[in-house]
């Protein structure tokens, strides 16, 4: 087996065992909850949240914990790493493609201002989505326990008043990110354009160059050689051999 089907064996296994492992400590933290709201149902003075009952509950989940942990560990002596020599970061990519361009377009300075008030909202509306969160977790009114069965009523409450927030504010975040990152890739189209249109033009101006270069390369051959013929002769000889063709074969004369 090669080291590239090893590494993804790796991964995958590693992938595995971490998500296995957040599943079962789920449960476990459900288990308990549910065992301490049934004993405070019978006993309200009952401490049940107590270090030996989490030992005893998170026991039978120790042996994943510790292949996973070991896993860990191999992948990271082994140098296994996911995504080595690529990268999908917009903004990098974007930064990159900006760099080579001297003279950003107006296009690419609206898209650019527009990616800034993207950031600016999603994290603003991000922020306003917190405050109702804020305002309930810091009120001791809502986590007043009046019976055994007031952990449940507390719980619940706290579900149903932070949960649509904390949706709708992490939307908020995750549909302005990805238009922002929309208008990177519209920046770094914009900006490998000017590119290609830098490099034509300057492939234009090589090649007219090299065009005059040749011909004024071939003018002053061409006038060395007429210099040469008229100083050793040649013209005389040109100008017999012209005399003798309108005479003999044209028949002038």
């Amino acid at each position: 087996m090669s080291f590239v089907d090893k590494k993804k064996v790796i991964l995958a296994v590693q992938s595995v065992l971490c998500i296995l492992l957040v599943v079962l400590l789920s449960i476990t933290a459900i288990d308990l909850y549910r065992t301490g709201s049934a004993a405070k149902a019978a006993d309200p003075l009952v401490w049940v949240y107590t270090r030996e009952a989490s030992v005893s509950a998170l026991t039978s989940r120790l042996p994943i914990f510790i292949l996973a942990v070991a896993v860990t560990v191999a992948a990271a002596v082994m140098g296994v790493r996911g995504n080595e020599t690529s990268f999908t970061d917009a903004e990098i990519i974007r930064d990159l493609a900006v760099s080579r361009v001297k003279e950003p377009t107006a296009e690419m300075t609206a898209e650019r201002s527009k990616q800034k008030r993207l950031h600016i909202m999603g994290w603003a509306l991000f922020g306003l989505c917190m405050i109702p969160i804020l305002l309930y977790i810091t009120d001791p009114a809502h986590f007043a326990l009046s019976d055994a069965a007031g952990l449940e009523t507390v719980m619940g409450a706290l579900v149903r008043s932070i949960l649509p927030w904390s949706v709708i504010g992490l939307g908020c975040l995750c549909v302005c990110f990805i238009l922002r990152d929309k208008s990177m890739a519209r920046e770094t189209e914009l900006a490998k354009n000017c590119e290609k249109v830098k490099k034509s033009a300057e492939g234009g101006k090589s090649d007219t160059k090299v065009l005059n270069i040749i011909r004024l390369a071939v003018l002053a051959l061409s006038v060395a050689v007429i210099v040469m013929g008229a100083f050793n002769g040649s013209m005389m000889d040109v100008l017999n051999k012209a005399i003798r063709i309108c005479t003999e074969c044209v028949g002038l004369g």
